[in-house]
């Protein structure tokens, strides 16, 4: 079994459906998002015996030396996508695909597989990565902490609404919601205005896409983005404008949502990886109640991917020098 990447547009719609098997993230819609971020989406396919039997999704960056694969990028999960079929053959189909991932030298190569699906990963490093998973499923579920549940109290006194985010009508307010959440944070918008009218246009015919949004008087106050992966609801971005902190809209958004899909059979709720050093953040989430749960991500790197990340943090440290 030989694995070879193919585009996006040359993969057959019911190969890809088959073995994305009901994945957000391993959706031609997810996929195709990451364009407008200059990604090249598609998958590694494996044939076997004429039959598409494995397919690990996700995007790639770059050219020649310099070109990277993520599966998948910026928080979100991938993995190794294998036909009922070849069950039994997990491990063999594994290590062809890391085999051929290693071929292809990659300056650098990300595979999270939150779901456990790689049953081993040759030439990589396999490093530990954690997040945290809420039960959402009971009628009367509110987050453990006293302090949390009196912010989401206050919040409902203050009478915000929370309402779906309509492209249209609130763009324009979002860029600027998502400019000032990224220089409060010092640094630059992740993604830009194109990434974000796509995402939108993808809301509106696929409701795994939730976007909430947030505002007081014509005033933006806040807006967050989440996925629907399998049956869990996964935090993805959040802004915000710290003068309305007294509101207390993210704790409200989060809580409402939560029961809202709740309703819709979606049980669990996923907070997401916090990076290493953000002990603020781990406490924040840690609030929500739930457990921690870790999982394994592959990675390689070749020199050419050091010194891609060296020139970038040698960029970003011009930049903090100049502001």
């Amino acid at each position: 079994m030989r694995f070879a990447f193919r585009p996006l547009s040359s993969i057959p719609e019911a190969d890809h459906a088959r073995l994305a098997d009901g994945s957000f993230f391993a959706s031609t819609g997810f996929l195709a998002l990451w364009r407008a971020k200059g990604g090249r989406p598609g998958a590694w396919m494996a044939e076997d015996a004429g039959r598409v039997a494995a397919m690990l999704a996700g995007v790639e960056y770059g050219a020649g030396p310099f070109a990277r694969f993520a599966s998948m990028p910026d928080g979100c999960y991938g993995g190794l996508c294998l036909d009922p079929g070849a069950e039994l053959e997990r491990e063999s189909v594994s290590h062809a695909l890391f085999a051929a991932l290693e071929r292809r030298r990659y300056a650098k190569v990300w595979v999270f597989d939150r779901q456990g699906t790689i049953a081993c990963a040759p030439g990589f490093a396999t490093r530990r990565c954690e997040t945290r998973l809420v039960d959402i499923s009971e009628r009367d579920w509110a987050p453990p902490d006293r302090k949390l549940q009196a912010q989401i109290r206050k919040a409902h006194r203050e009478g915000i609404q929370v309402e779906r985010f309509d492209w249209d009508r609130h763009h324009v307010r979002f860029l600027a919601l998502d400019a000032l959440t990224a220089r409060r944070q010092g640094r630059r918008p992740r993604y830009p205005a194109a990434f974000y009218g796509a995402l939108a246009a993808l809301a509106a015919r696929d409701e795994r896409v939730v976007w909430r949004w947030c505002e007081r008087e014509g005033r933006p106050v806040a807006a967050q983005i989440y996925f629907v992966e399998r049956g869990t609801l996964q935090a993805w971005q959040s802004y915000y404008d710290k003068t309305f902190s007294f509101l207390k809209p993210n704790q409200y958004m989060r809580y409402t949502l939560c029961r809202e899909m709740a309703r819709r059979g979606i049980g669990q709720l996923n907070l997401g990886a916090t990076p290493e050093g953000a002990a603020g953040l781990a406490y924040y989430k840690s609030r929500w109640g739930g457990r921690r749960v870790a999982y394994a991500s592959y990675v390689r790197q070749e020199p050419f991917g050091r010194l891609a990340e060296a020139l970038a943090r040698s960029r970003l440290h011009g930049r903090r020098l100049a502001q």
